[in-house]
């Protein structure tokens, strides 16, 4: 459905003024469409974001600096989402044995199972997608690249 009628708008000033409308807009149906798939796993957005990081430098660990600036949420609260991580025995933390200013983060074998999980159910996450072909995802995905120049 064109922004036009899911906005309920008439013609917007400019092509640019809509695309910003329609990215505002697509952001929130993205979040909506991931809100309840990570809620169901028991997860939030940002933490699936720091699993996901840590788990690319598995089993090496990754310092707090790294993650916040791999995040795609940079606002977040890493500190907070690393305590709720730990808490739900996904992650340690630990201070760094050759610069004990760093703090190391590790997955565990509970934060592994847990992206399993995920893992075997982004398939029906993604599906909500498939509306574009893989070569109209790419290109998509290359303007917003192109975008933030």
């Amino acid at each position: 459905m064109r922004i036009e009628e899911e906005i309920h708008q008439g013609e917007f000033k400019d092509d640019y003024r809509r695309l910003m409308a329609n990215l505002l807009f697509t952001n929130n149906w993205v979040n909506q469409q991931q809100l309840p798939f990570f809620k169901e796993l028991g997860l939030t957005l940002q933490q699936h974001n720091v699993l996901s990081i840590v788990r690319g430098q598995h089993p090496e660990p990754v310092c707090f600096g790294d993650i916040q600036n791999r995040m795609v949420d940079r606002n977040s609260n890493v500190t907070r989402l690393i305590d709720k991580l730990i808490e739900k025995g996904y992650v340690t933390r630990d201070i760094c044995q050759t610069n004990r200013r760093m703090i190391e983060v590790r997955l565990t074998q509970n934060g592994l199972k847990k992206l399993q999980e995920v893992d075997e159910k982004f398939p029906s996450l993604f599906k909500r997608f498939h509306n574009l072909s893989p070569q109209e995802a790419v290109l998509v995905s290359n303007l917003l690249d192109k975008l933030r120049g």
